[in-house]
């Protein structure tokens, strides 16, 4: 009976220090209303960045000729892509609930720090089929090819650099809320606590 009491307390002792190393579900939910509204602001970013460039490319198409107005159409029509992109996912964050799981909240930021760069890996990829269009229209004097390379180039740097930025915004949040973790271990044996002072 005492060797079943001494396990009941020692797996109580144990259990109550893995609680204590999880966040609350307070401080679940500020963490991921903090994940929505980086997310939120990177889309509204996005989004002010395709209407600027829609209102610029709209007007610069008007106004220039060769290479220099095929610079504005393209931009233009690349930022109608990048307008419906952050309407959709702007308007999906906020439907998004602040009340979920750890789990679900740690694959949230895995799912999205993912997404962003496998887009990184896609705007390098732009840069580089601008670089061939810029280089093309050049052997060839087509302004068609140089002036959408050059906005190619452009509009790949600027999310290349959006989605990095908002990656190391998102890995910093989501690395806190794994090392406050850390202090919790599972093996085969049994559940660890170690507690820092």
């Amino acid at each position: 009976m005492k060797k079943k009491l001494l396990l009941f307390v020692l797996l109580q002792i144990l259990f109550a220090g893995w609680l204590m190393a999880q966040p609350t579900s307070q401080e679940l939910e500020q963490i991921n209303r903090d994940r929505i509204s980086l997310n939120s602001n990177g889309m509204l970013i996005l989004g002010g960045w395709a209407v600027s460039n829609l209102v610029v490319g709209g007007i610069g198409m008007t106004q220039t000729s060769g290479n220099v107005r095929y610079f504005h159409q393209m931009n233009a029509a690349w930022n109608t892509v990048n307008l419906a992109i952050a309407g959709f996912g702007y308007y999906g964050l906020r439907n998004q609930s602040t009340s979920i799981t750890l789990s679900e909240t740690i694959t949230e930021f895995h799912n999205f720090e993912k997404i962003l760069l496998f887009n990184a890996g896609l705007d390098v990829g732009y840069i580089a089929i601008g670089a061939y269009l810029w280089e093309r229209g050049i052997r060839t004097e087509s302004a068609r090819l140089k002036g959408y390379g050059q906005s190619m180039i452009l509009q790949g740097g600027f999310l290349f650099v959006f989605d990095l930025v908002l990656y190391a915004l998102s890995r910093s949040e989501s690395r806190a809320l794994i090392q406050s973790l850390d202090s919790v271990s599972l093996s085969a044996s049994g559940i660890g606590l170690s507690i820092t002072f």
